[in-house]
């Protein structure tokens, strides 16, 4: 995952997703040391007219992982994380007065 310092890194390619009545924003930003190794992405989850926060309070996506989420209704989301290396998929939670549920996808094979 890279060296840091403990220090907050610059945040890049902020993605909000409001939620079907638009009471929620689900957001996905990158935060970046500026290094070769890419950059993980942070899960927000808040009220709709909340400031964004740090750090992430649904789910941390280390680098090489990858992640998508969708509501599937006004107050669900499902992520859904495929993993680098072998992880523990988080249990369901509840943020917000939101249920998110994770889920564990494959990668793609290489053909």
């Amino acid at each position: 995952m890279g060296c840091s310092t403990g220090k907050k890194g610059d945040i890049v390619a902020v993605r909000d997703m409001p939620s079907p009545d638009g009471r929620h924003i689900c957001t996905v930003f990158g935060e970046t040391f500026h290094d070769t190794t890419g950059y993980r992405r942070h899960i927000y989850l808040r009220r709709a007219g909340e400031k964004l926060g740090y750090p992430a309070n649904v789910y941390l996506v280390h680098v090489g992982d990858d992640v998508t989420m969708s509501w599937t209704s006004p107050s669900n989301l499902l992520v859904k994380l495929s993993f680098e290396t072998p992880h523990a998929v988080p249990s369901t939670t509840n943020i917000s007065g939101v249920c998110v549920t994770f889920e564990e996808i494959n990668q793609r094979t290489p053909h």
